[in-house]
């Protein structure tokens, strides 16, 4: 609900600080005094758009602010969250600065959005009749939604069985489609998956292969230099003219001989003695080395052929093995998610007209559901009519087929009234205005108050234009719609404002030649003056007090 709402230099508003509770409050008072300007910050604060006009004479900016506690409505804390507005998920603080250079400064939560965020945020808010019209109800695209919510689980099984059919039968349409239309260009693409895949298949690169080959390749290709090298290290090794083994064995023996008379020489004779034996092991290795070396120039050439066939994929599909093996693995996994029978259009068409029999039988089963959950809504909307003395008005939803098969069903909704007999049916939208609209609106809001999930509902003198018994039965309305949402008032109407579970009086005044607006909310003496006032003017009389007490009474 809302909860504050603070105005300050707004029109010829200064400062108004108001406090609300849950129920129906009403806000009353004389011509001119400054109820609409209430209503007008309010809309203000809800996305309605605003002008510099709106500044109050002589101020730099209008300042408005208001504190609503959010219901457990999930679309709106989704809404909310979309936003990136932060904070307490069960309570909104809407601020708007509005600067006489045009300039607008909106903050929620303390986070700067823009008019078009407020006015989606705002519509969960308040609904303001009178301002907007009650939009949502006028809004044939909303009758469709609003019937549903009526009908609630009698309607959601159905709909969410035939909407989760619709989804498969729109991708199965949408799949032909594109196939019709882009054949060539999938077989094109599934022609170069199979080949790159038989390619590479063959071609069986595994992992290091190419440095593997590329070291072979440079020992066939230096056979004589690796040769003659090795055979130049046995000869330095072990020479017939003696080689570095034999003087390293006489020096271990010429160390040794004297190794008695000093540590050190006996140190340097052991490592000697080791350089010795490693000389010796490099020495076989070096004679095993020789004897397998081999020169096969087959084998160079097919080393050769391999690295050419590794380099040219490689320029085809990446820039190393490992490149192309993860290449090889992407379009093995392309083509494993590739059903080949899921370019068979004619098989493909023979399941969507499995489908679409399917769909229609489900979508034929929910329209007579919801025509008869319509029914209930026509039968709860004229009682609705018939209590606000509008016996002669009618309400009826109607239903047109639409041609093929869209998300919502087969049909779609629109509400139609009658508002006297024998004037015929006629949309919603093009009700007249006046008391019989305002009554109509009113009916509706009693039966889609819950489906609607709005906070808080302001009827701007909706009232206007009846009196007597279809005041009292308006009031009574209202009073009914406050237990589901919280209710905002402006009325001229003593039965209004008997029934209301909180009043307020807005006055203005003259002070150091500048008009201001004030509201204070009513204590019940307060209340019995004020109605009294409205049913017999500034002479309030005892008769006037005694039958606004008994209208009090009567609520």
């Amino acid at each position: 609900m809302l909860e504050n709402l603070i105005i300050e230099n707004f029109a010829i508003i200064e400062k108004v600080d108001l406090q609300f509770e849950e129920g129906m409050s009403v806000l009353t008072g004389e011509t001119g005094a400054g109820k609409s300007i209430i209503i007008d910050a309010l809309f203000m604060l809800t996305g309605g758009r605003a002008n510099s006009e709106m500044v109050r004479h002589g101020s730099k900016k209008a300042v408005l602010q208001a504190v609503f506690s959010v219901p457990d409505n999930q679309k709106l804390r989704d809404l909310i969250a979309r936003s990136g507005v932060a904070g307490d998920d069960n309570e909104l603080i809407i601020y708007r600065e509005l600067n006489q250079n045009g300039r607008s400064i909106i903050r929620i939560n303390g986070v700067l959005v823009n008019l078009k965020t407020l006015a989606a945020i705002g519509r969960y808010l308040v609904d303001i009749q009178g301002q907007n019209d009650a939009q949502q109800l006028l809004n044939p695209e909303e009758h469709l939604p609003l019937l549903d919510a009526f009908g609630g689980e009698k309607i959601t099984q159905f709909r969410n069985d035939y909407q989760e059919l619709f989804q498969k039968f729109r991708s199965i349409t949408t799949r032909i489609r594109n196939i019709q239309t882009s054949q060539q260009e999938i077989t094109q693409r599934l022609d170069l998956l199979k080949f790159q895949q038989e390619e590479l298949q063959e071609a069986n690169l595994q992992p290091n292969e190419e440095n593997d080959l590329l070291d072979a390749r440079d020992k066939l290709r230096n056979f004589k230099k690796i040769a003659d090298r090795l055979q130049l290290t046995q000869a330095a090794l072990s020479g017939e003219q003696g080689g570095a083994i034999d003087s390293l064995a006489e020096a271990v023996h010429q160390l040794q001989d004297i190794a008695e008379y000093d540590d050190q020489y006996a140190e340097l004779a052991k490592t000697i003695s080791e350089a010795y034996y490693t000389a010796q092991d490099v020495g076989r290795d070096v004679d095993e080395q020789l004897s397998e070396l081999t020169y096969d120039e087959a084998e160079l050439i097919r080393i050769d052929d391999r690295l050419q066939l590794i380099h040219s994929l490689e320029r085809k599909y990446g820039t190393s093995v490992a490149d192309v093996l993860d290449f090889q693995a992407k379009i093995e996994k392309e083509l494993s998610l590739i059903d080949d029978d899921e370019f068979d259009v004619e098989r493909l068409q023979v399941k969507q007209n499995d489908m679409r029999q399917l769909l229609r039988k489900k979508a034929i089963k929910l329209r007579e559901v919801r025509q008869k959950v319509a029914r209930n809504l026509e039968k709860n909307v004229n009682q609705q009519l018939n209590d606000l003395l509008m016996s002669g008005a009618e309400f009826a939803v109607h239903f047109d087929q639409v041609e093929g098969y869209i998300s919502s069903g087969i049909d779609k909704v629109e509400f139609y009234v009658q508002t006297n007999v024998g004037e015929g049916m006629a949309p919603l939208v093009k009700i007249a205005s006046g008391g019989e609209a305002a009554r109509l609106m009113l009916a509706l809001k009693t039966t889609f108050v819950k489906q609607q999930h709005i906070i808080s509902i302001v009827f701007d003198e909706a009232d206007t234009g009846v009196s007597g018994r279809v005041a009292q039965a308006i009031a009574k309305k209202m009073l009914t719609i406050s237990t589901d949402s919280q209710v905002l008032a402006i009325t001229h109407l003593p039965q209004v404002a008997a029934a209301a579970t909180h009043h307020y009086l807005i006055s203005k005044l003259t002070e150091n030649d500048r008009t201001l607006t004030q509201v204070a909310p009513l204590d019940e003496d307060g209340r019995v003056h004020a109605i009294a006032m409205m049913l017999s003017g500034d002479n309030i009389t005892e008769t006037a007090l005694a039958n606004a007490r008994d209208l009090r009474q009567k609520f």
